[in-house]
């Protein structure tokens, strides 16, 4: 008797298939084609790994040598070795920052440094609340976490409260872990098919300001540049890329993008209670080390922080941190230091690129505000 392939299989047989079919927009270089070169966010964020490679090879290079760490958004994106060298002789600062890098994002770095038992100079966690809002995470869910850290810190049986800070989370929310693993198993919800970027990638980009005049690569060429430049930088620079924009914009343009900074990220929103949790998982990891550590509030432009004023919104935000600051900071052998840049009479320079960004030459004036004399010698 001839036998039939069971037609109640056939579904699953279609399910496997498709699903080996959409793995192959994985492959490098169907990405590169298909996926709008203008999204570079990802890579920051992967090329992390890379950077901690270079890390441990630096320490096995200069056992003598301490670590910086810096973690945040690209505000402290800037930060270099050697720009900090003057302040911690004898330090490799590693540069961590990736754009909107969430506090979920800094503890899962803070974590794997520690695990390494190097000796760690000092520490700069930078925190406002757009870090800490809803949408944060969305960029270090597309490109950072390893699968057993996300597991062993979800949050299944998260109760909500009105107030954020007040909620018992203990990890990521089952909606954040979800959105993980479906990027992480399918790329078709990593990277969404678009006929327009497919064109755009491979189109030589036209130069800003000269219509038709182009730079003579296209689209893909750029992106794949970049990425090997933020490769370059980590073993240059430590992961810092240079502010190489030097300065300030319109003011209408700042209180434009003020605008509209605060109704993607904040208008009408609650912070992320997912954000609050690794918040207080850092500082419960750092408590009790010795490490000097400074929670930084970045410098934002004028209308921003008058936007981020509005009901009360700043003022609240500031006020649970520097008080989740305090509760460590009675503890044996924590050194925990809160800096308001915002709010120094010694911030003089205060050209911004755009509401969040300052231009780079106000960097110098910057710094010996974040780390004082005292910081530097280790409180």
């Amino acid at each position: 008797m001839k036998k039939t392939f069971p037609v109640v299989l056939y579904p699953l047989v279609l399910a496997f298939l498709l699903f080996c079919l959409d793995k192959l927009f994985f492959l490098p270089v169907v990405v590169e084609n298909t996926y709008s070169w203008k999204k570079i966010e990802r890579k920051f964020y992967e090329l992390k790994e890379d950077l901690f490679e270079v890390m441990l090879a630096e320490a096995k290079k200069n056992p003598k040598k301490q670590i910086g760490l810096i973690l945040g958004s690209s505000r402290s994106g800037e930060f270099d070795s050697e720009m900090l060298e003057e302040f911690f002789p004898d330090t490799n600062s590693f540069n961590y920052a990736a754009p909107f890098g969430p506090p979920s994002f800094q503890s899962y770095w803070l974590e794997r440094v520690l695990e390494t038992k190097l000796p760690i100079r000092y520490v700069l966690i930078e925190v406002d609340p757009l870090l800490f809002a809803r949408a944060s995470i969305d960029y270090s869910l597309n490109g950072s976490y390893d699968p057993f850290y996300v597991i062993q810190n979800i949050d299944i049986f998260r109760t909500r409260t009105k107030d954020p800070w007040q909620t018992n989370a203990e990890g990521f929310s089952v909606d954040e872990v979800e959105v993980y693993f479906l990027k992480k198993l399918f790329a078709l919800y990593k990277y969404p098919l678009d006929p327009t970027a497919i064109k755009a990638n491979n189109k030589e980009i036209e130069i800003g300001f000269f219509p038709g005049m182009t730079a003579g690569i296209t689209g893909k060429e750029h992106k794949r540049g970049y990425i090997d430049k933020i490769k370059h930088v980590n073993r240059v620079k430590f992961g810092a890329l240079p502010n190489e924009i030097k300065f300030a914009n319109m003011d209408v343009f700042l209180e434009r993008d003020a605008e509209a900074m605060y109704n993607q990220y904040l208008r009408g929103q609650s912070l992320s209670a997912t954000q609050i949790y690794f918040f207080k998982r850092m500082l419960q990891k750092l408590d009790g080390t010795g490490i000097p550590v400074i929670v930084y509030f970045p410098v934002v432009s004028e209308p921003l922080r008058k936007r981020m004023l509005t009901g009360g919104l700043l003022e609240t935000f500031n006020a649970e941190i520097r008080k989740e600051v305090e509760i460590v900071s009675k503890h044996p052998n924590s050194k925990f230091y809160v800096v308001d840049p915002n709010t120094d009479p010694n911030w003089k320079c205060k050209d911004f690129v755009d509401s969040l960004h300052l231009s780079g030459a106000c960097f110098p004036n910057l710094l010996p505000i974040l780390f004082p004399k005292f910081v530097q010698l280790g409180f």
